[in-house]
């Protein structure tokens, strides 16, 4: 009866040492900091998909997404690289595995200019070129903060319009039903599109 007693006490502080136990940050969220969000009307949908269609109203959206903070000051470039395309041939182009340098979209030179307010102001349909987007500080961002999470921010990329055809349409008045879009971070720096790293998505409007 004694051993008994003794066994359950011991069993009962093992269950309490693990029920007590400080919660520690997903040891996935640093490799999983490249999960992407659609986020419209106060809705934030995950992409679960490497390459995905999504249907969004004809209104304005967001790609929320975690990424760490731009440094160029030790060479750590930091960013979310997102093309935009009507065409779908060169939508598939782009591949896991490829090095960036041999995609006219994501090579290097290719990151669009944000406008004067330092912001992309519309989604820009270029099958050459990208928008480089980043957030270093409050002074120097191309994206709005959401929150801070250890060495991660969560970040948006608002698309209230679109750039095509030498134009600047909001996507209520678009005559456009499907798009595309290529959202890469690459985490490791490493020049590569490795696994992980890219969501592919055809966006629908409905």
């Amino acid at each position: 009866m004694k051993t008994l007693k003794l066994s359950l006490i011991f069993s009962l502080a093992i269950f309490l040492t693990q029920a007590w136990k400080p919660i520690q940050p997903s040891k996935g969220f640093a490799e999983n900091a490249t999960d992407l969000f659609i986020f419209q009307n106060g809705v934030e949908r995950p992409v679960s998909g490497f390459e995905e269609t999504i249907e969004v109203e004809r209104k304005e959206f967001s790609l929320r997404f975690f990424n760490k903070r731009y440094d160029a000051e030790n060479d750590k470039f930091y960013s979310a690289q997102i093309a935009a395309f009507i065409d779908k041939a060169e939508f598939d182009m782009v591949k896991v595995g490829m090095a960036k340098a041999d995609l006219p979209c994501f090579m290097p030179g290719s990151g669009m200019a944000p406008s004067k307010s330092g912001k992309y102001e519309s989604l820009i349909f270029k099958n050459s070129a990208h928008h480089y987007t980043t957030y270093e500080n409050s002074e120097s961002k191309r994206l709005k903060l959401l929150e801070e999470k250890g060495d991660f921010l969560k970040l948006e990329f608002e698309i209230a319009s679109l750039y095509y055809d030498e134009k600047k349409v909001k996507i209520k008045d678009t005559k456009l039903t499907e798009f595309y879009i290529a959202f890469l971070i690459d985490a490791n720096l490493n020049g590569m599109i490795d696994e992980g790293e890219l969501h592919k998505l055809n966006i629908k409007i409905n």
